[in-house]
């Protein structure tokens, strides 16, 4: 790469300048402002010819405009939001897929790389029957579970939605009036011996258990004791529902939280309606989260798609 600095009254200025010289495949690699307050800008361009020695020490120069470059996935991810670290690793992985590969295709390279770096799994068929959906509130816990049970119909499965949320008004309803209209069973328990006593029937009577548990403010640490009485009755599958378009810091600090409570796999809300998914790929990467399914449509029935490492690197480059 060859690199230059220009100096202008604007970064405006200062690139044009860098453009004219360079072309238009000049980067930008750095802003400076000075103390005279003129900006500074250092660029770079890829070149397609590099000097080496060959096996026999002569000089030779060789063609690398075929090499890859990770450019375009470099400023995907950035525009994604996503967090610095996760950025990186998978960029590294890229460049170590392209190298073994000899691969250049951006589409395939990351869809490779995401399927090293991340954990795609089966929601309806892994063996495990109680699924156990946890969240902060008004992330969409209940509409997900509806689409869920109505993947379980589609699959053939018989399936019942037990609701614990005695906080929220009229979640019940919703979830029952949901539950009716995919003839699934409905249940609401208001106590931990209750839920246990429920479950006990409920193991040997359905293929899948959805059971709703209260949106909680992660960081009132009351409000998550409420929610741990509940899980601790529990033996299943603790699945983080979130939705895609929390700041990527923000949703870190909440995952990290219902990761301690249990939480194994996660369920992105809203990414038919969410431009950014950075806080999804750094929330799973960080918190070692498996993917499973997300919502990607208002529609009930066919509401939630298996999350695959195709369709993620889709999302990234669309």
């Amino acid at each position: 790469m060859r690199i230059k600095t220009f100096t202008a009254s604007g970064n405006h200025e200062a690139f044009a300048m860098a453009r004219e010289m360079l072309g238009d495949e000049a980067v930008i690699l750095s802003t400076e402002t000075l103390t005279d307050g003129q900006v500074q800008i250092t660029v770079g361009i890829d070149e397609n010819e590099e000097i080496c020695f060959n096996d026999k020490q002569e000089v030779e120069i060789k063609d690398i405009s075929t090499r890859y470059t990770d450019r375009l996935l470099r400023e995907s991810l950035e525009y994604h939001d996503t967090l610095d670290l996760v950025k990186q690793r998978i960029l590294a992985m890229v460049r170590k897929i392209s190298i073994e590969k000899e691969m250049y295709d951006d589409s395939k390279l990351l869809e490779f790389a995401l399927k090293d770096l991340y954990n795609f799994s089966d929601i309806f068929h892994n063996g495990i029957k109680c699924k156990i959906f946890m969240g902060g509130p008004g992330v969409g816990k209940s509409t997900a579970i509806a689409k869920v049970a109505a993947q379980a119909k589609i699959n053939n499965l018989s399936c019942c939605i037990i609701s614990t949320d005695n906080i929220r008004a009229g979640a019940n309803s919703q979830l029952e009036a949901f539950a009716k209209i995919l003839e699934q069973d409905f249940y609401f328990c208001k106590s931990e011996r209750n839920l246990y006593e429920l479950l006990q029937k409920a193991d040997t009577a359905y293929d899948l258990i959805l059971i709703d548990t209260p949106g909680i403010n992660p960081f009132l640490s009351e409000e998550v004791d409420k929610v741990s009485r509940w899980i601790e009755v529990i033996k299943g599958e603790g699945i983080l529902v979130l939705s895609a378009g929390t700041n990527t810091y923000e949703a870190i600090e909440v995952a990290e939280v219902f990761t301690e409570l249990g939480a194994k796999k996660l369920l992105p809300t809203r990414l038919d309606l969410t431009r950014r998914i950075g806080s999804v790929l750094s929330v799973a990467a960080c918190c070692e989260l498996d993917f499973c399914v997300g919502s990607v449509s208002s529609n009930i029935a066919g509401g939630v798609s298996e999350i695959t490492p195709n369709g993620l690197a889709k999302l990234i480059l669309a």
